[in-house]
């Protein structure tokens, strides 16, 4: 390797103002117990020692001494480089054709011979100049019909509910994600950020609507699945009768996700913020109002032992295990969540609040900030917060959230989804000039 090919190496491995710690023993231990690893399942098949890891996809590689990779401590911040520069796809195969070799000074250099940096400066002239965020609002619906379709939708009526002022209420979860997106879209922009949303208004991640999508894209996604073996043809032909709230429910939602997620690290953010409102999960139908009303956010983690099966969630988790972005996450959410619970007077969620926190998450270390394992936690490449601010079915919330009686950067909406985004934003403007 020539001298200039050393510097720059050397250039790129320590640019990362967001660099960790030197990794460790103690530190991995820590990430898997703390975050990752759910009831246990994920000890037999992660071994550490003082130098190294060494990852099993399942107890019978274990018998046959097969591991499906080790990566040294030594060779961690090279890994991290890649995860800071490069798709997961790429990164995907470097592993797949390492698997238990030593990385050469060669090897590595040839990796990053047609890379260069293309990092900015940042110019500090506005708080977020150069900062790239991405926003997902939860859910797809611009409209009633759609949140129906969804399964995210609140209808109160005098009828299930006599206390009721008016008629009915209506409330729409992806209305509410959408505008909260849009004004901190805003706000973040004012501030000099690039700011990305992964879907517009009653739009899927795929740029169409639900609707377009079944006509013009769903027998040709299914056909082309069947051909390259991903679904039997039993499988294809059962989903090709579902009704359309069936399809969205079995099929649909799921490949929504991954592309939401393939959009925004295409995109290739500082931090990913994912925009949902909660509902008391014990409310049935949700066509009464509940007493209850929390705030959390959600960061990765809480795995079982598939993580380790397949090649892409292999080295997710080894992204999470090795490099800075879990606990960047849990910063971002931890201040997400405090912003919740000051600007809107919500407690925040203890573990035995909801049967889902107590069931399927890790609580990390920070107040209202639990591990779990959701696609987008999973798949996005960046720190992140999944925020669930309020419950809408709340008594105290549900006529506020039905209004569109203010307009806030020419989009109709009300004041409590004002300052859900106002949480988010102060919670962005900390996390980055703190």
């Amino acid at each position: 390797m020539n001298i200039i090919k050393c510097i720059c190496l050397f250039c790129l491995l320590v640019i990362d103002v967001n660099a960790q710690l030197k990794i460790n023993k103690q530190i991995i231990e820590n990430r898997l117990n703390q975050y990752l690893d759910f009831n246990g399942s994920l000890s037999k098949l992660i071994k550490i020692s003082s130098s190294d890891i060494t990852i099993f996809a399942s107890e019978n590689d274990i018998k046959k001494n097969n591991p499906s990779l080790t990566l040294t401590f030594d060779e961690v911040e090279f890994f991290n480089l890649l995860v800071e520069k490069l798709p997961l796809d790429s990164i995907t195969k470097i592993l797949n054709n390492k698997q238990n070799k030593l990385w050469s000074a060669k090897e590595r250099d040839h990796i990053f011979t047609n890379y260069s940096s293309t990092k900015k400066e940042k110019n500090t002239s506005k708080k977020l100049s150069g900062i790239k965020i991405a926003i997902d609002p939860g859910h797809i619906s611009g409209n009633h019909d759609m949140a129906f379709i969804e399964g995210k939708n609140l209808k109160f009526t005098k009828r299930k509910y006599p206390q009721l002022k008016q008629d009915s209420i209506l409330i729409a979860e992806g209305i509410l994600t959408y505008s909260t997106a849009q004004i901190l879209k805003n706000q973040l922009e004012l501030e000099g950020a690039e700011v990305f949303l992964t879907r517009d208004e009653n739009l899927t991640a795929f740029g169409i609507s639900y609707d377009e999508w079944l006509i013009k894209k769903k027998n040709k996604y299914l056909d082309s699945l069947f051909a390259c073996g991903k679904i039997s043809l039993s499988k294809k032909e059962a989903l090709k009768k579902k009704t359309k709230k069936e399809f969205f429910y079995d099929f649909f939602r799921d490949i929504d996700l991954v592309k939401r997620a393939e959009l925004i690290n295409e995109f290739k953010p500082n931090a990913t913020i994912i925009i949902h409102y909660n509902v008391d999960e014990k409310n049935h139908n949700w066509e009464k109002p509940t007493t209850k009303n929390y705030c959390m956010a959600f960061i990765p983690g809480a795995f079982d032992a598939k993580v380790l099966q397949a090649d892409a969630a292999r080295t997710n988790f080894l992204r999470l295990l090795l490099s800075h972005h879990l606990s960047q996450s849990e910063k971002l959410s931890s201040l997400t969540v405090n912003e919740f619970h000051k600007k809107l007077s919500i407690p925040i969620a203890k573990k035995n609040d909801a049967d889902y926190l107590l069931n399927n998450c890790k609580y990390a270390s920070k107040e209202g900030v639990y591990c779990r394992n959701l696609a987008l936690c999973r798949l996005i490449q960046s720190p992140l917060v999944y925020g669930e601010c309020l419950y809408q079915d709340n008594l105290n919330e549900y006529e506020v959230l039905s209004k569109t009686d203010k307009i806030y950067f020419g989009i109709k909406t009300n004041d409590r989804v004002k300052q859900v985004a106002d949480a988010y934003y102060e919670a962005i403007l900390n996390y980055f000039n703190e």
